[in-house]
């Protein structure tokens, strides 16, 4: 037991040690883990959920599903989509984080708002990080996991990572279009609460890494939000079908 607590000890400071010397590499790679496991979870609660579906559909069918899968179809987890939500936090969701705490913090330093700061300081920093943050990140997240997961799919299939090029943009675009105002107004109810909370009580070395776990819930959120809205389309696809079937009658 004590030696559990010396190795954790050990750890602990080996990794705020890195926190203060390589600030970007560590919370990158911290962010990059973080987002790996919250993936891995939220694939895993997907795919029940899928499974939970298909049940409920096939109740009059036990060998097949209405839309013809068996319930062994569905894969168990998808590591090309694990690598595209791992690379995003690397390459996009912590290096925001990282600098915009950092011109924060620089931006309000002249109206004597220090980088610990309180609660009313805090909630204007939080505000102020919410605003320019989504307004970059969500564009740029869609933008980004779209043309991966595109790139992706050609490239399991045998086609050219470019491939139908002109359609994945008019993918991204109408992603944009349906999404985005949603996800300002559900983010702007979870994100400056947390970021008011984070400049308030969290110390400085933790803040992006703490964002980054709050970010792994909020992305598993809009992956399980996507993930039912792609299985009732097929749904109200066959629904209307089935209305203009009757009307040609």
């Amino acid at each position: 037991m004590a030696a559990s607590r010396n190795a954790a000890t050990r750890w602990m400071a080996w990794y705020q040690r890195n926190l203060k010397e390589r600030p970007f590499r560590t919370n990158v790679a911290s962010g990059a883990l973080v987002m790996l496991l919250g993936d891995t979870c939220a694939q895993h609660i997907e795919l029940r959920e899928k499974r939970r579906r298909y049940r409920r559909r096939s109740e009059d069918d036990t060998t097949r599903g209405a839309d013809g899968k068996q319930e062994a179809d569905f894969s168990s987890y998808d590591p090309s989509r694990a690598a595209v939500m791992v690379s995003w936090s690397a390459v996009g969701d912590v290096p925001i984080n990282l600098a915009l705490f950092s011109l924060i913090n620089r931006a309000m330093k002249p109206f004597g708002i220090p980088a610990v700061a309180s609660f009313p300081q805090s909630l204007l920093k939080g505000f102020c990080f919410f605003v320019p943050g989504v307004i970059i990140r969500m564009p740029c997240f869609i933008s980004y996991v779209t043309s991966c997961e595109h790139m992706v799919r050609n490239a399991k299939e045998g086609r050219p990572v470019t491939h139908d090029w002109v359609e994945m943009v008019g993918t991204m675009g109408q992603k944009m279009h349906d999404n985005l105002l949603t996800i300002f107004d559900r983010g702007a109810k979870l994100w400056i609460p947390v970021n008011t909370l984070c400049f308030w009580a969290v110390p400085v070395l933790y803040r992006p890494l703490t964002l980054s776990f709050v970010t792994v819930g909020w992305m598993t959120y809009l992956s399980l939000m996507q993930h039912q809205e792609e299985e009732e389309a097929p749904d109200n696809h066959e629904s209307d079908k089935e209305k203009q079937a009757t009307l040609q009658l």
